[in-house]
Parts: structure tokens; C-alpha cells; sequence
């Protein structure tokens, strides 16, 4: 009579922080290293800043995607796929993985939260990451008017507020990339002001690698087990 095999332990924190930690740094390695050193070195504050940013959003994501291996790899280790237990424990696996990437997105907005509204929307994934990231279908929390004053001061001039005869604060929607402010022209013409969040273009060259990384994950994971 044989034994059923017992699911293999998640490792420690300690361990599990450090195997991250390590991925996350060589990632990060990599994209400076990627990046052309005279560029680097005519940043200017700001970008410099943004460059920072980024690497610390790149590091999530690595972050994320290496405790999903993982967590992919222990839990259903010595597991046979035609066993009840193999069935309860991926689908337990497949939730906890699709909260994780939802924390993901949720904290690195902008490219991450459409990506993750792509994702929801691919039926040909498992149930729980279909249901658990719809989340980020509803509207986003928008930014302060203060920061969209800061854009549209950048793009129309400091004297912008002349154009119009009133500004609405309040988003009438926000989105992943960008919220909509109503608007009145000095001519009486009512307008929708769609305004970029600041940060989208600087972050957009490491948010396209990491996420070529993470499709490349994902895409792995369904050709090694398509459940």
C-alpha cells in the first residue's frame, strides 16, 4: 500500500526573502547595466529619480513572479495530477499566485494595472486569476488635482487656468494611465481634459521589460501545466 506523498513545505521567510532579494538585485543589475552609461550619466534629478522608481517597480514584479515559482514548485511537489489532492492544492496555488499579482499591480499602477485588466480578461487562464484580477476593472483611485495641476502647468504654461472659464477637481473617470477632468472654455465649449499621469513615459522602458519577463513566466507556466 502506498503512501500519499505529502505536499512539500513552503521554505522559511528568511530563505524565501534572501532567494528574492538576490533575484530582485540581479534584475535590477541588469537593467542598469542595459542602460547606455552616457545616458546615465547626463541624467538629471528628476530622471534619476524616475530611473530609481523604476528599478524598485522592476524589483516587485521579480519579487513576485520568483514566490510564485516557488510557490508553484514546493507546494505541488510529489503530487500526482490525477489526485484529488493535486486538484485542491493548484487551485489553492493559482488563488494565492493570482492575489499576488494583484498586490503587483495595485502597487505599481499605470502599464501594470492594464496588464493586469489583459490578464482578467483571457479566459483561457484558470478560474482564480480571471476572477481575482477583474478587481482591476473598476475604476482606479485618481491622483490628486495638485499633481494634474503640476502636468497640465508643464504642458499648457503657467498661465493655463486663463483658458478656461472652470476646471472641475474631481475626475468624472481615472483609469490606469491617465483621469478625465470636465471643463469649461473661455468660449462657453465644454471640454474633457484627459491628462497622462507623470510618471507613465519615464517608467514605460523598464515597465515593457519587466513585463516581457513576466509574459515569458506566465507563458511557461501554462505549457508546463495547463490546468
Amino acid at each position: 500500500m502506498g503512501m500519499t506523498p505529502k505536499p512539500f513545505n513552503f521554505p522559511a521567510k528568511r530563505r524565501t526573502r534572501l532567494l528574492l532579494l538576490t533575484a530582485s538585485i540581479a534584475t535590477a543589475a541588469a537593467a542598469v547595466q542595459a542602460s547606455n552609461s552616457d545616458e546615465l550619466s547626463s541624467l538629471s534629478a528628476e530622471n534619476l529619480g524616475a530611473q530609481v522608481h523604476g528599478l524598485v517597480r522592476t524589483a516587485r514584479a521579480v519579487s513576485a513572479v520568483a514566490s510564485t515559482v516557488a510557490d508553484y514548485e514546493f507546494s505541488l511537489r510529489g503530487l500526482r495530477k490525477d489526485s484529488h489532492q493535486y486538484r485542491h492544492s493548484i487551485s489553492e496555488v493559482h488563488l494565492r499566485s493570482a492575489k499576488r499579482l494583484l498586490k503587483l499591480c495595485e502597487v505599481n499602477k499605470g502599464f501594470y494595472v492594464k496588464a493586469g485588466q489583459f490578464v482578467a480578461a483571457q479566459r483561457v487562464l484558470p478560474k482564480e486569476y480571471s476572477s481575482t484580477l477583474s478587481a482591476l476593472q473598476d475604476q482606479v483611485a485618481p491622483l490628486p488635482f495638485k499633481v494634474i495641476q503640476g502636468v497640465l502647468n508643464d504642458n499648457l504654461g503657467p498661465d493655463f487656468t486663463e483658458m478656461f472659464e472652470s476646471l472641475d477637481e474631481e475626475p468624472i473617470a481615472a483609469a490606469s494611465i491617465a483621469q478625465v477632468h470636465h471643463g469649461v472654455l473661455k468660449s462657453g465649449h465644454e471640454v474633457a481634459i484627459k491628462v497622462q499621469y507623470p510618471w507613465v513615459q519615464q517608467q514605460m522602458a523598464f515597465d515593457t521589460r519587466t513585463m516581457y519577463f513576466l509574459s515569458k513566466t506566465i507563458a511557461w507556466f501554462c505549457q508546463k501545466d495547463p490546468s
